[in-house]
This record gives structure tokens, sequence and C-alpha cells, in this order.
């Protein structure tokens, strides 16, 4: 399985659009609310997830999803508040646009 890596700067240049998305709603925090998300532009993994879970992330690729490995995870989701979460989603959007500039 070959998921790629996000690595410290490049992952701390996406907390405050993450950030946002938490206010609008475009950012799914959580391993539940990512599948239960119907669709996904992006998907982070903090690199702790369980290789099984980060195997059923993975295969989100298959409909278009970008998947990433981000250690640790809490570089993106501290502006938010949600240091806790070991996956967080992004919908397809505006936010979605945005950070696919910043990568």
């Amino acid at each position: 399985m070959d998921v790629t890596e996000l690595e410290g700067e490049a992952a701390s240049g996406l907390a405050s659009l993450v950030g946002i998305g938490c206010q609008s709603g475009d950012t799914v925090m959580g391993l539940s609310a990512v599948r239960r998300a119907r669709e996904l532009a992006f998907v982070f993994a903090d690199s702790a997830v369980a290789e099984g879970t980060l195997g059923e992330l993975y295969r989100l690729r298959r409909t278009g999803t970008r998947v990433y490995r981000v250690s640790p995870l809490s570089l993106i989701t501290a502006r938010s508040g949600r240091e806790d979460v070991l996956v967080v989603g992004i919908k397809p959007g505006s936010l979605a646009d945005g950070i696919a500039k910043k990568m």
C-alpha cells in the first residue's frame, strides 16, 4: 500500500484552512465521520492509525479521494482545537481547491 506522506511544514500550512472548514462544515473530523461522508476530496490520517484502517482509507482513492498520512495529524488539527482525532476528511468544493493549491 503506497500512501503519500505529508511532511511537517506542508501539513502545518494546511491547519488554518482545515480550521475554516470546521466552521463551514467542509471538514469532517474522526474516522466515523469520514466513513459516513458521501464524497471526500482529501483524507488525512495520523501515522498511528492501524494498518487495517489505513487500508480502508486507501481504498477511497478509487473514488478520487486523495489520501495522505501525516505525522502527527495534530499539525493539521491543533488550530481546530482537536488534537485527539486520527482521521480528517475534506469535502469537495472551494476549501478542497484551496488545500490543493497549498499542496
